[in-house]
């Protein structure tokens, strides 16, 4: 006894500390973490930062039955359907099977509040010959956010969920590059003001050498109010529609703007009821329907400038049937005023219908069935429809 106490004492002063019989330790509850989950939902802390990233996207296959002429197979562009009478309207409809919007992304961040850093890029594979294309690319520091992603103009939280990648044709619909600076104000309200990629749309006549260029950014905004079954967002825009005339031709612009209004509204149980009104000058490449189509403004063949005025909006309504099954039906429609100097080819209105039926039988899995009319006007009074029924299988990746 007195040998092993003189034992001990010899050793602790030695700054040795003597062994000492330990119950092991109980890991049948609790495995060492290889990796840390992170401060998004299913996101994983990069070892050594305060940086969380994850991996996201779907892969998706859609089969899509024609039951009239379109011209584009993928998605459902009302402004492709051909007008009766026309060499394409004879033809018939036709069989689409693919995956292109099949997306991946990747979102890092770090820190919260006005403080927090995100980095988002995500792309999909609707570019040429199913070519990988770039859909966002941003990074955001608290309130100032800079590259590409959907326009402040826009309200993306109204966006049905359709299968059809298109959506509904008399949305505000754009992604583009931009500067954006958000600003909350109390719990419930906040707005957004941003500097965008100018792209005016309009065709330039046979015999005129100049094209559509602003000297100038687009700039929307807007103010949004979120209560906890509802918002509303009401946001603007103006920007510059110019033609920058060539050799010995006068350069010429036009003032176009916008006012977009949209809400959403929690009606019973997981339901809700949304929409969207939109009207404007020289904006017409900002609606869905008009995307491409050369419409901002009109360009007579003396180098005369005059935009178009636009209006257009949808409703939806989803309802969830039960925790594994939903619907949505959306009603669009969208128009230019009239104008005797558009040619009579050019569009005046479209309008769609979309409604669909959606079974998750697993987390990660959807299989949907989606049935679409659209109808389409010309200037010039003629005009055509089209019908499709759309099967799409989606499988998540988180």
């Amino acid at each position: 006894m007195h040998r092993r106490l003189l034992a001990t004492v010899v050793l602790v002063g030695a700054g040795i500390a003597p062994l000492q019989a330990q119950e092991p330790a109980d890991t049948s509850h609790h495995p060492p973490k290889l990796v840390e989950e992170g401060i998004l939902p299913k996101s994983i802390r990069i070892p050594g930062t305060g940086v969380s990233f994850s991996i996201g996207g779907y892969a998706k296959v859609d089969v899509i039955q024609d039951l009239d002429a379109i011209g584009n197979r993928y998605e459902f562009k009302v402004n492709s359907v051909p007008v009766e009478g026309s060499a394409d309207a004879a033809q018939s409809g036709q069989t689409t099977i693919h995956a292109r919007e099949t997306r991946l992304n990747v979102d890092l961040r770090s820190g919260e509040g006005p403080r927090h850093l995100r980095v988002f890029a995500e792309g999909d594979f609707f570019g040429d010959n199913n070519a990988f294309r770039l859909r966002h690319a941003f990074g955001e520091l608290g309130h100032l956010l800079g590259g590409q992603t959907w326009t402040t103009f826009m309200d993306l939280s109204v966006r049905p969920r359709t299968l059809d990648f298109e959506g509904p044709e008399g949305e505000v619909f754009v992604r583009q590059a931009m500067v954006r600076w958000t600003q909350p104000m109390g719990p419930h309200w906040r707005w957004a003001v941003a500097i965008e990629n100018p792209n005016p749309q309009f065709a330039v006549p046979s015999g005129l050498t100049g094209s559509p260029r602003a000297t100038m950014p687009d700039l929307p905004g807007y103010l949004r109010y979120e209560a906890p079954r509802w918002h509303a967002q009401l946001a603007g825009i103006v920007r510059q529609v110019r033609y920058d005339g060539g050799e010995g031709e006068d350069d010429t612009s036009e003032l176009g703007w916008g006012v977009s209004a949209t809400v959403r509204v929690k009606t019973f149980g997981k339901d809700a009821l949304m929409g969207q009104l939109g009207v404007g000058d020289g904006v017409a490449s900002y609606f869905d329907a008009y995307s491409g189509q050369k419409v901002d403004a009109l360009l007579s063949a003396d180098g005369q400038l005059s935009t178009v005025s636009v209006r257009g909006g949808f409703v939806a309504y989803e309802h969830q049937w039960s925790t594994s099954l939903r619907s949505m039906i959306t009603y669009s429609r969208t128009e230019l005023s009239d104008s005797d100097g558009l040619p009579g080819a050019d569009l005046r209105r479209i309008q769609d219908v979309r409604a669909n039926l959606v079974w998750s039988p697993f987390k990660l899995v959807e299989y949907g069935a989606e049935v679409l009319w659209g109808s389409r006007e010309n200037q010039d009074g003629s005009s055509g429809e089209a019908w499709r029924i759309q099967a799409s299988l989606i499988y998540h990746l988180n």
